[in-house]
C-alpha cells in the first residue's frame, strides 16, 4: 500500500508534470497517500565568497520560487502533503529523505536527455533509479 509519496520538483516542465502525476495517484487511492515534496538546491563550491552576495540567502528565494506553484497547485485538495527545502547533492539528498521517511514510491520528472548526454553527464533520475530502495516513477 502507498502511504508516503517523494515527489522531486526542480521547477521544470517535467518536474511540474511529475507532481501532477503524484497529485492524481494520490487522489486514486482508495486511503490517500502522503506527498513529500522534495526541492534539493546542488551545494555550491567557491574557492572566494562572493562580495555583496547573500548566497545562502539567494539559494533560499530560488527554492522558495520553485516550491510556490506547489502551494497552488495543492490548494483545495485533501491530499496530506509536507514540502521541504535540502540543499547538497539531489541524488544522494532525494534517496535518504526517501529512506528517512520511509516513502514507498519516489516520482520525479527526467529531463529526456540524449544517450550521449546521459553517459556523458549523467541525471538525478537515473542517479535516483540506481540508488533508491523504493520503486521510481519517472515522468515525461
Amino acid at each position: 500500500m502507498l502511504e508516503q509519496i517523494l515527489v522531486a520538483v526542480d521547477g521544470s516542465d517535467h518536474a511540474h508534470k511529475a507532481l501532477q502525476t503524484a497529485v492524481e495517484l494520490a487522489e486514486s487511492l482508495k486511503h490517500s497517500a502522503k506527498l513529500v515534496i522534495v526541492h534539493v538546491n546542488p551545494s555550491v563550491s567557491l574557492n572566494e565568497p562572493a562580495l555583496g552576495v547573500d548566497l545562502d540567502a539567494r539559494i533560499a528565494e530560488e527554492g522558495q520560487h520553485i516550491i510556490a506553484p506547489v502551494a497552488e497547485l495543492m490548494s483545495g485538495r485533501s491530499i496530506p502533503y509536507e514540502t521541504l527545502l535540502i540543499a547538497g547533492d539531489p541524488v544522494n539528498e532525494i534517496c535518504r529523505v526517501s529512506r528517512d521517511r520511509k516513502c514507498n514510491l519516489i516520482v520525479m520528472g527526467t529531463g529526456g536527455k540524449s544517450m550521449l548526454a546521459e553517459i556523458v553527464v549523467g541525471s538525478v533520475s537515473h542517479g535516483v533509479l540506481k540508488h533508491a530502495e523504493c520503486p521510481v516513477l519517472t515522468v515525461k
